[in-house]
């Protein structure tokens, strides 16, 4: 009878070793960070996009409002409020507009210009309107204006 003897070396390859461990570790983490910065990034342009539209629709309220009003009272209006100090539209039939906007709308400001201008129409021969320019700007907190609507109206005729 013959006996077998096998030696087995030790297999150098077996396992992970210790540098193969830390590059791994890097890898992952690197990979991790970057997904974290895109939902960042991703959260932010989401809240940048909803005060965008926030403050559209608070300078169309705005501008609403004003072309609502009789037209040689629209000058009360002019004037800017503060972030946080921005006054939501009269309820259901009201006319007065005492109550603030809260929640997101608080992040927001509204500045009002109204200036008395000509307006001409080129196209009609330079026919000339006289009225007023509307402008309503709706900035966030660090200035930067996130709406912008601009619109004439008319002078009203005394006939």
């Amino acid at each position: 009878m013959q006996s077998r003897i096998s030696i087995h070396l030790p297999d150098a390859r077996r396992g992970f070793t210790l540098i193969e461990a830390m590059v791994s570790i890097v890898v992952v983490s690197m990979v991790a960070s970057a997904g974290a910065l895109a939902v960042g990034v991703s959260s932010a342009t989401q809240q940048e996009s909803q005060l965008a539209q926030l403050a559209t629709q608070a300078a169309q309220q705005q501008l609403a409002y004003l072309l609502e009003k009789p037209y040689d009272s629209m000058s009360t209006y002019a004037g800017t409020e503060e972030v946080g100090q921005m006054l939501a539209p009269p309820a259901g039939g009201g006319v007065d507009r005492t109550t603030l906007l809260a929640g997101t709308w608080s992040k927001l400001g509204r500045r009002t210009t109204l200036v008395s201008e000509p307006f001409t129409f080129t196209q009609y021969a330079n026919f000339v309107v006289e009225g007023t320019s509307i402008r309503v700007e709706v900035f966030g907190p660090d200035g930067t204006v996130y709406a912008s609507i601009q619109r004439h109206r008319s002078k009203e005729s005394d006939a």
